[in-house]
């Protein structure tokens, strides 16, 4: 177990917040811990609108549980630089994760099936190759680009060629449209690339429609007939399929990103791994708690309601942090050391109640093939010397780059 530090003490600053800035990217962690402290929700302000911030364990929970009172109907996702001056979107863009039940219920009983354990282990063989390719060509070079050279092409690889069914050079575009998404560099970024992805969403879903293919997850959500009793339209098929080629790349490779990035930091939990590789799930499941990526998602109240001393209207806006809430002291002892021991292993990375990550399943089967092949394979690497390591924070909070060192013996 080793202590995880991540920034500087900061000076408490009251009740309001300003997610978007630089202060905040850069004593993250302080920040949220000093927001868990106090029994009233923190402010962020977006454009006019006031955004009730929850970051304890307790209240997270409490609002994922309870779609009546929260609901996700009028937008779940805070895209990056997503309006910044100006109020919350007040509409969804992803289906069924902007549905409440019972519509959500419809879409997640024909998607669930197609999602399971056993369904995602079927690519195991796949995505095993993969993972070795890319690490071969690492290891040889001495070292690589852990985002860059491995992660992300990784993920193109799993996430499009298993789950999407793509093929060609086209999917480099994809990737970089649904990187640029969360963590574009500017809000014309941001835009550009979700109407770049969802252009070609749009041209992959007509082509599905027409020519269908056998044991194909978009096939399926093409040919569904009837939702909540009535056809989907062609904008809610490709609102469905926007999620499935976009929420697997962002989350689990910043998932795999930290936890690389720790163990590559920390020589004595790396070894343990080594030593153990029967560990590796439980390396997974405290990966998830410890680098869950999702720094704030939203609900809108529908009537009046309180969470801790704070009493909100119909209405509001609350976002949720599931980093936060994984990094409780309240729920988990000593929230910032690693430690693959610990029993209390109920974690929200994927969230929780009927909104519950679809996706979680081919997760967890990607981050333990990653995690079983590094162990095997580069069972000794390092940081390398004369980097800054540097992070963003909002949407999601993960590593842009950082460089492993492997040595020749």
């Amino acid at each position: 177990m080793t202590e995880q530090v991540e920034a500087p003490a900061v000076t408490p600053t009251g009740c309001p917040v300003d997610l978007w800035s630089g202060e905040f990217n850069e004593n993250f962690w302080p920040e949220i811990n000093r927001m868990q402290a106090s029994d009233t929700l923190s402010v962020h302000t977006q454009g006019d609108t006031p955004c009730h911030v929850a970051t304890r364990y307790e209240d997270v929970f409490k609002i994922l549980r309870d779609w009546k009172r929260f609901s996700s109907e009028f937008g779940v996702a805070i895209l990056g630089h997503d309006n910044r001056a100006e109020p919350p979107k007040n509409e969804g863009r992803f289906l069924p994760e902007d549905l409440d039940p019972p519509a959500q219920t419809d879409w997640r009983k024909l998607l669930n099936p197609e999602l399971t354990e056993e369904k995602m282990r079927r690519f195991v063989p796949a995505i095993t190759e993969e993972i070795d390719a890319f690490l071969d060509i690492g290891i040889a070079a001495g070292g690589f680009r852990v985002m860059e050279d491995f992660l992300r092409p990784l993920q193109l690889r799993a996430v499009f060629s298993n789950l999407l069914n793509l093929e060609g050079d086209s999917i480099d575009d994809w990737m970089q449209w649904a990187h640029d998404i969360f963590v574009g560099e500017t809000a014309e970024a941001s835009e550009n690339a979700f109407v770049s992805l969802y252009t070609a969403i749009d041209a992959l879903v007509r082509e599905r429609m027409e020519h269908p293919i056998d044991d194909d997850l978009v096939s399926l959500v093409c040919r569904i007939e009837e939702i909540d009793g009535q056809a989907p339209t062609l904008a809610e098929r490709i609102a469905v399929v926007l999620p499935l080629s976009i929420a697997g790349l962002e989350s689990t490779g910043t998932v795999l990103g930290g936890t690389i990035h720790h163990l590559a930091t920390h020589p004595d939990d790396l070894a343990e791994l080594v030593a153990d590789p029967a560990l590796v799930p439980d390396a997974v499941e405290e990966g998830l708690r410890m680098f869950a990526n999702v720094t704030v998602l939203q609900r809108t109240t529908t009537c009046p309601v309180t969470i801790g001393s704070t009493s909100l209207d119909a209405g509001e806006k609350v976002w949720t942090s599931y980093n936060g809430a994984n990094r409780d002291p309240a729920r988990f002892p000593d929230p910032h050391t690693w430690n693959v021991h610990r029993k209390d292993k109920n974690h929200i990375a994927f969230s929780i109640g009927p909104h519950r990550c679809l996706g979680s399943n081919f997760a967890r089967v990607m981050m333990t093939c990653v995690l079983e092949r590094i162990v095997e394979k580069m069972p000794r690497f390092t940081l390398a010397d004369g980097q800054v390591v540097g992070h963003h924070s909002m949407p999601t909070r993960g590593i842009h780059e950082f460089v492993v060192t492997v040595p020749s013996n």
